[in-house]
């Protein structure tokens, strides 16, 4: 049967895949870019790049973004939920700097103790605030569809990994590759520019067309490949077993970031799709962070048998246990969002 475009309502895959994959190549592009402007200019211009970015941007968002719509005669617009955010910020910010420096001083250590602590009661208050005010910051009830819940934690656990192996990449470009920054940076901007942005929007349509479950499901398979490799990968290789595994980085967020964002939208209690999109979004980077610090922690935790060592000043031998240790855990994890993203069918009618 020969396919019809579908319906405007159908269209989300695209959209979002714009969306997604902007978010996760600025995030992945990042670190590389960094390296490159280090080796050839300086450290500051990490810095100072972002000046003329932010300068540009002012007038582009000005003529973007469109105005807030005034309320409705006789209505009231909600009062913003300060106490909300404040305690979920709060619980973010002890939450992760205990899981990044846990490795360091120990889960015994005062500081440790006090983070997590603090973590919990933020958490508690942000938990109890949002089931009692009228107006939540975020509506977590939204969060007892199982459907919501299910393919929200396989993306969040998609980023957690990716942003990980990103966060460690680099570490194993110079310490075992022997690449300078400039080049470390190059191939690491195979996955966000050679490949997300290049196929993610022909499978959002794809997934507009032909529904997201099995676009995500191969993106998590792929996931599982890439860690794969990265975790038995030696120097004595060579470039081709990386460049395939950065590909395959790069083709996961590719295939993934319309689908997996659209279903979390699509599977979305009605009438909390608004929600739905803010937590895709918040998905990303948060799982962004949780994997930088979550790998940060487990590598230190596998090198660290005589003391912390800076990643640099690791011998060859320990830097590759470490290395390898950390993405077998990862390639763990990535079965979790295989799983979730296969029990969740999708919800809307698709077209062909």
């Amino acid at each position: 049967m020969c396919s019809v475009p579908p319906p405007p309502h159908m269209l989300g895959g695209v959209a979002l895949a714009v969306i997604a994959a902007s978010s996760s190549i600025g995030f992945a592009a990042g670190p590389p870019i960094g390296g490159i402007l280090t080796q050839y200019l300086s450290w500051h211009w990490i810095f100072l790049i972002n000046i003329p970015i932010g300068i540009i941007g002012i007038p582009f968002v000005h003529k973007v973004i469109p105005p807030k719509d005034p309320p409705l005669a006789g209505e009231k617009a909600p009062p913003f939920d300060y106490a909300g955010a404040v305690t979920l910020f709060g619980a973010m910010v002890f939450g992760i700097f205990a899981i990044k420096e846990i490795a360091i001083l120990s889960i015994t250590d005062p500081l440790i103790l006090v983070s997590t602590t603090l973590c919990v009661i933020c958490l508690s208050l942000f938990v109890i605030r949002e089931l009692t005010t009228p107006s939540p910051f975020i509506n977590i009830r939204i969060f007892t569809k199982w459907q919501f819940s299910a393919v929200t934690v396989a993306f969040l656990l998609i980023n957690i990994v990716f942003m990980g192996v990103i966060y460690l990449l680099p570490f194993y470009l110079s310490a075992e590759m022997n690449f300078d920054m400039a080049k470390s940076g190059m191939y690491l901007l195979i996955p966000p520019l050679l490949v997300t942005c290049i196929i993610s929007i022909p499978f959002g349509r794809l997934s507009d067309m032909y529904g997201r479950r099995w676009f995500v499901i191969a993106a998590c398979l792929l996931l599982i490949v890439f860690n794969a490799i990265f975790a038995v990968i030696l120097p004595e290789a060579g470039t081709i077993s990386l460049i395939i595994a950065l590909i395959l980085m790069g083709a996961v967020f590719g295939i993934a970031s319309g689908p997996a964002s659209s279903r979390i939208i699509e599977t979305a209690p009605k009438g909390e799709e608004g929600t739905g999109s803010s937590l895709m979004i918040t998905t990303i980077y948060l799982g962004g962070v949780i994997g930088t610090a979550l790998y940060a922690m487990i590598f230190t935790l596998a090198t660290a048998s005589d003391g912390v060592v800076a990643f640099a000043d690791l011998d060859s031998a320990t830097f590759l246990s470490g290395f390898h240790g950390t993405i077998m855990v990862g390639l763990i994890i990535s079965m979790i969002p295989l799983f979730l993203s296969a029990i969740v069918k999708d919800e809307k009618k698709v077209y062909k």
